[in-house]
């Protein structure tokens, strides 16, 4: 898992052509943050409501299954104004496809869906950011002490780590957990999982549902939004029988949920 540098990205590819790579949830959201402020929208977004939304819609593309992003995209496109065209062209070069100026189809974009895309992650509880990654390098940093080591010191600090490393390896292999989540957030873990797995492309409802558990993570607040209420709508119009049954199996499916948290403490 790295962030979205383009040398980084080649790199990985050029020397490690066989590894599943991943893009890092917290920097693809940075990325979308700076676009936002290189294009001059940072007072629209922190007054304008409706286009902080807009932004965070966006973002959380990173939630919808890989066979949906366009579609997604569209629909979220629609809810702009124009102050926001040189965002979504940037966006849409870089992460979605843009569309072919002759011909049909879609030019390939600078960072493949796999690369960004989390919903796969998600559903198979692996890590979304590269958190572990940091907390690892910050820990070296910290034991340091300093910002420009001797080569013996940094070298004694590195084999304490190492030392350290093999401890919890040896801990992992017998079954033990070196570093347990909080049951809270251990839950919410576990009801964003269920509801990403039970994803509905006529049911976006529980997709509101996996941005608000998120949300209560308190990590990063500007990643997650509500619902297309426009794409429901327009589903709900056409479907008013199928999508009123699916929506009432999806709510007995939550208080089933509910009831099992509760019962768990």
């Amino acid at each position: 898992m790295t962030d979205f540098e383009t040398g980084t990205i080649k790199s990985v590819k050029d020397m490690l052509p066989n590894i599943l790579h991943r893009g890092c949830l917290f920097h693809f959201s940075q990325a979308a943050w700076q676009q936002v402020q290189s294009k001059g929208l940072t007072t629209k977004y922190n007054e304008d409501e409706v286009f902080r939304l807009n932004v965070k819609q966006l973002t959380a593309l990173t939630f919808v299954p890989l066979d949906q992003i366009i579609i997604g995209f569209d629909l979220i496109c629609d809810q702009f104004d124009d102050d926001a065209d040189d965002l979504l062209e940037y966006f849409e070069k870089t992460c979605i496809d843009e569309p072919k100026r002759r011909g049909t189809g879609r030019k390939k974009p600078q960072f493949d869906h796999k690369l960004w895309n989390i919903h796969g992650r998600v559903v198979a509880t692996v890590p979304r950011p590269n958190n572990s990654v940091e907390g690892s390098h910050n820990a070296i940093a910290n034991r340091a002490a300093i910002s420009h080591p001797t080569i013996v010191k940094l070298g004694e600090k590195i084999r304490r780590s190492q030392s350290k490393f093999e401890v919890d390896m040896t801990k992992i292999l017998q079954g033990h957990d070196i570093k347990t989540k909080k049951a809270c957030y251990r839950k919410l873990d576990e009801r964003i999982t269920r509801l990403a797995s039970a994803f509905d492309l006529t049911q976006l409802d529980q997709f509101k549902k996996i941005w608000q558990l998120t949300l209560l993570f308190g990590l990063f607040s500007f990643l997650f939004f509500p619902q297309l209420v426009h794409y429901y709508v327009m589903y709900y119009s056409q479907n008013k029988q199928i999508l009123t049954h699916q929506f009432l199996s999806f709510n007995k499916k939550e208080e089933l949920i509910k009831k099992e948290d509760a019962m768990n403490g």
